[in-house]
């Protein structure tokens, strides 16, 4: 018999899940949070129980997220740290630096073999973090998903605060004296990766380095990530999936 595990990875901003059959990725599914993680989390179940036709019988849960204590029909919860040292494993053989920029925290991981072994974490404020670029794509006057459209080589203005309210401010004036909006937001990816930046000068840095987390399809951040850094950075159309994964293996 097939073994079919489930991994939910309930966000701030979306909950992700996904359901490996003998550890082969079947189903994926994500949708906004919302404001109940519990009820967005089981809706993400059923939405894969449909997509693979099982029953809640037939597989093993595993939550993470910060959302993971509130999903009590779960069979358990795991912190999303672990699960994404292993989801980035399955994901890039190899990996040893995890680039995890979620709704409203940041991480940098150190990783072998799939388990984390140290790591640093921006969670006191937004900046850096995808609350941040939905903050700032709004005060352009643009959707989330046409920020990346925005960005082009060589339009970058600095952003000089590295506090999202301030940030905030300081994109109000630039606007007012005439920078255009593909200037800042080119300097908002270059103010992310100072604060990733940041966290990783207190780990030690190696290759094969990936990006996970909800931005890992932003072109433009990878590129900026890339050139801070001095390495290649991996993403795949599965890296925000990356902790549901490590989720599910763990079930």
């Amino acid at each position: 018999m097939d073994k079919i595990t489930v991994g939910i990875d309930c966000g701030s901003a979306a909950c992700k899940g996904v359901l490996l059959r003998d550890q082969t990725v079947a189903a994926m599914c994500v949708k906004p949070t919302g404001w109940s993680p519990k009820e967005t989390a089981r809706t993400v179940l059923e939405d894969l129980m449909d997509q693979a036709k099982v029953s809640r019988e037939e597989i093993s849960v595993v939550a993470t997220g910060y959302g993971r204590v509130g999903i009590d029909f779960a069979d358990k919860a795991v912190t999303e740290i672990t699960c994404h040292g292993l989801g980035a494993e399955y994901l890039f053989p190899g990996v040893r630096t995890v680039i995890d920029i979620g709704g409203q925290d940041s991480k940098v991981m150190s990783v072998e073999n799939g388990k984390v072994v140290s790591f640093q974490m921006n969670d006191k404020c937004a900046a850096g973090t995808g609350r941040f670029l939905e903050m700032s794509a709004h005060r352009l006057g643009i959707d989330l998903s046409d920020f990346p459209s925005l960005l082009k080589p060589g339009k970058c203005c600095s952003l000089s605060s590295m506090c999202a309210v301030f940030a905030d401010s300081e994109i109000i004036s630039l606007l007012a004296a005439g920078k255009s909006r593909e200037e800042i937001a080119g300097g908002i990816v270059q103010s992310m990766v100072a604060r990733v930046m940041a966290l990783a000068a207190r780990i030690e840095i190696e290759p094969t380095v990936v990006l996970t987390g909800g931005l890992a399809d932003l072109e433009g951040l990878k590129t900026a990530l890339e050139r801070q850094l001095k390495y290649s950075v991996e993403a795949s159309p599965l890296s925000r999936f990356a902790g549901a994964i490590g989720a599910a293996l763990k079930g």
